[in-house]
């Protein structure tokens, strides 16, 4: 991107409303704390719907196999492609292999089997609600945004998302859609970042209210943008021999790494990771959801590697995905949108392990006889992320509404 087309991007940003960017004034940096829990969630989302039952796969149950012929993983120990046993009934897909280690560490949970109750199969609908925090209604702002307005944090970098706002940080406390740190440096222009803070710097009590807003938000960008380019990402460099996958995920998690070993105080990142709509030709062992599992599992053991163990005692990874797939596999060797399907959470002060209870394929257990049902409500694993991650006694219905707090466990 030019300088000038970079920085028209800088200028209209706040215009889109008080959630797209936020940050502190590097002159004030010394005089804030950092976290105010000192810890780190960082979310990854894997928008399509995976099909857990080919990512976390019950190869101890016979329906399995009768209900996929053509996409289903061997049994363990069957091939040098079968699947990874995990307890004696579940197994990882091979692609799985890096994550298999860090399960064997006993710091990865494994649940197989979440949802909410009469899931939507809507893509956009489930993602809406999930990110609201809220089953059924889609809320104008998400569960980490609430989260963060009723918290107490002053750190240079409370939360970012990349590539686009996540719903779940959409809301009053204002966020920042990350930057490629990549190309951040060579397409800043102190000259005309200069001048921005002076327009924006205004104090007219005058100004209608957008311009006030615009100047409040337009500074606050600016600040961040100064405040990532003095972090001297150009010069990092993974600890642990650690290489990143070269895919776009690969790069946002290598810069996530940088960002929470920065000191900046970031709290709260989300990530995208797309592709898993696979209606055709989804693959078994091999394929589609192969490839992209390889690269799911490779990019998150990087970061896992890459922060060692003193940082990831204070981080947990939660991946989540808006729905499974059907039980049964259609005539395009594919799989169609589901219920439950598999999250993971991962991390030093995490009990690893398999959660939740399983409910069965055979037709009678399915739920509307055709998908999984849900044992683990989503919401849940939010509350305990809240309590035993952060630390947070917060009144937990102005996070999650309508909702009660069951403990798994997994923290």
């Amino acid at each position: 991107m030019k300088r000038r087309s970079f920085l028209r991007h800088l200028a209209i940003t706040p215009v889109i409303g008080s959630n797209i960017f936020s940050g502190v004034s590097l002159l004030s940096f010394a005089n804030k704390t950092l976290a105010a829990s000192g810890k780190t969630l960082v979310v990854i989302f894997q928008r399509g719907g995976c099909d857990g039952l080919n990512t976390v796969i019950p190869y101890g149950e016979d329906s399995y196999y009768s209900l996929r012929p053509k996409i289903s993983i061997d049994p363990p120990g069957s091939n040098s492609k079968s699947a990874l046993d995990l307890d004696g009934f579940f197994g990882f897909h091979p692609s799985l292999a890096s994550l298999h280690n860090i399960y064997q560490d006993g710091n990865l949970a494994v649940l197989p089997t979440v949802h909410y109750p009469d899931g939507n199969r809507s893509h956009f609908s489930s993602q809406d609600f999930i990110e609201s925090g809220s089953a059924h209604k889609r809320l104008s702002d998400g569960w980490l945004n609430r989260y963060l307005t009723n918290t107490n944090t002053n750190s240079p970098l409370p939360a970012t998302s990349f590539g686009e706002l996540s719903h779940a940080l959409q809301g009053k406390f204002p966020v920042g859609v990350m930057p490629d740190l990549d190309n951040l440096q060579s397409n800043l222009n102190e000259e005309i970042i200069q001048s921005l803070y002076s327009v924006f710097g205004q104090n007219n009590p005058d100004r209608s209210s957008y311009l006030q807003l615009l100047n409040k938000h337009g500074s606050i960008m600016l600040d961040e943008v100064e405040l990532l380019s003095n972090s001297n990402y150009e010069n990092y460099s993974p600890s642990n021999g650690v290489s990143y996958p070269t895919s776009s995920f690969g790069n946002q998690l290598r810069q996530t790494a940088h960002l929470i070993k920065s000191g900046l105080g970031l709290e709260i990142c989300t990530i995208n990771h797309t592709g898993w709509d696979h209606h055709v030709n989804q693959g078994g062992v091999e394929g589609t959801q192969a490839n992209k599992l390889k690269d799911f599992s490779d990019g998150i053991t990087a970061l896992y590697t890459d922060l060692g163990r003193s940082h990831m005692e204070n981080v947990v990874i939660l991946t989540m995905t808006e729905f499974g797939r059907t039980a049964k596999e259609n005539a395009n060797s594919g799989t169609d949108h589901g219920n439950a399907s598999s999250w993971f959470a991962i991390g030093g002060s995490v009990n690893g392990g398999i959660y939740g209870e399983w409910p069965g394929l055979r037709t009678e257990d399915l739920y509307l006889g055709r998908y999984l049902k849900h044992t683990i409500d989503y919401r849940d694993i939010f509350s305990e992320i809240i309590v035993n991650h952060f630390g947070n006694q917060i009144d937990l219905t102005s996070i999650i509404p309508s909702h009660a707090y069951q403990p798994l466990g997994f923290l």
